[in-house]
């Protein structure tokens, strides 16, 4: 006795291959529907996130009283804050683009940290520096958020300052950003 081979099957009800497409036209739908929306919600937290550092607003990070004889007297109201990674540098800077004047802390590993201060359209002309030995207070926090960007790293950035020179120049004042870029 030979065994018994299945003959052809009949042919599936037109009805059934027409569903059968439609739900996988479906299924291709959702697959390009879901992680659209899902990157347009990404997309929407990140722009909407708290300051990260640049030009996204213009509310002062703190005042910075700056008196003496190299630039005179201003109240600095930072509205920007760049870490110092731009620019090579362990530190970050407050930028007055009213005043056009920054205060940079910088640390350097082998004279400690430093407040210079500086026209940001020529900073090289006149500047001053403030080091440590020169305040009364002399606070500052550089802590990193999680956050790197286009390789560079987000920080969390603080600065107080109460310093005088012989030379008459004087800073004193505070400024925080929480997300210094």
């Amino acid at each position: 006795m030979c065994p018994t081979v299945p003959g052809p099957q009949p042919a599936a009800p037109v009805r059934s291959f027409l569903a059968a497409r439609r739900r996988i036209g479906t299924s291709r739908r959702y697959a390009i529907l879901v992680p659209s929306l899902g990157a347009l919600l990404l997309a929407a937290a990140c722009s909407s996130s708290s300051r990260q550092g640049g030009e996204r607003s213009s509310a002062p990070l703190g005042v910075l009283t700056l008196d003496g004889p190299t630039f005179g007297a201003h109240a600095l109201a930072p509205a920007q804050c760049r870490v110092g990674q731009r620019e090579q540098f362990l530190g970050f800077d407050f930028l007055d683009s009213q005043a056009g004047i920054v205060a940079r802390l910088v640390v350097d590993p082998a004279t400690g940290p430093v407040v210079r201060v500086f026209r940001s359209a020529a900073p090289f002309d006149s500047t001053v520096l403030f080091h440590r030995s020169d305040c009364r207070v002399f606070h500052f926090s550089l802590d990193e958020t999680g956050w790197r960007i286009n390789r560079i790293d987000q920080l969390r950035v603080s600065l107080e300052v109460d310093c005088s020179l012989p030379s008459g120049d004087r800073i004193a004042g505070k400024a925080e950003d929480p997300g210094c870029l």
